[in-house]
This record gives C-alpha cells, sequence and structure tokens, in this order.
C-alpha cells in the first residue's frame, strides 16, 4: 500500500509547484514587512515629535564642536507620546505572533 500521493505534473503545475502556494507566501510575507517596519518608524517619528533642534552655522558639521543644541520650546504633544507608544507596542505584538508561528514548540507542534 503507497501512502504517498503522487499528483500530475499538469494538475500542480509546472515542476509540481503550486504557484499560488508561493505567489500567496511572498504576498503575506511583503505586506508582514511593510507593516512591521512602518510602525517602528512612526513610532520613532511620533516620540520624536519635540525633540531639541541642532543648528549649525552655513555647512557646518552637526556633529562638530560648532554645533548648538537648542532646548525643547514645548514638550511632546500627549498624543504624539501615546501614538508613538501604541505603533511600538503593535511592532512588538507582530515580532511576537511571528516568533510564536515559527518556534514549534511554543504551540505544540
Amino acid at each position: 500500500m503507497n501512502r504517498f500521493v503522487h499528483m500530475q505534473a499538469s494538475a500542480a503545475g509546472w515542476l509540481g509547484v503550486e504557484w499560488g502556494s508561493i505567489g500567496l507566501v511572498f504576498v503575506v510575507g511583503l505586506v508582514a514587512t511593510l507593516l512591521i517596519v512602518g510602525l517602528y518608524t512612526a513610532g520613532i517619528r511620533l516620540l520624536a515629535v519635540g525633540a531639541p533642534d541642532i543648528q549649525v552655522a552655513g555647512d557646518g558639521d552637526p556633529e562638530g564642536a560648532d554645533a548648538v543644541v537648542t532646548d525643547r520650546i514645548r514638550p511632546r504633544p500627549m498624543a504624539a507620546t501615546i501614538g508613538g507608544l501604541a505603533c511600538f507596542a503593535g511592532f512588538a505584538a507582530a515580532v511576537l505572533v511571528g516568533v510564536y508561528l515559527v518556534i514549534p514548540a511554543f504551540h505544540g507542534h
């Protein structure tokens, strides 16, 4: 009794590859990557609102001796702080779900 089921090459596609599945994995990976990078970037940008400004004269070096760091004119708005932290929470949740899906010991398979 043969326990393996062989598919015909014409039924599964060229060389027996299911191209629809490969395309689906590609799209899901691309969307997940854009989501994770986007959340991280938005979190950094929102937490940078109201950060001290570095001023240099002319074409000076912002990391050089002539750079002047000014104080914050006003504190970061509460909405920017909450939004930044929410972006980081979404980023962390997406990473943890990815780790959970990749490591079989976490879900009993």
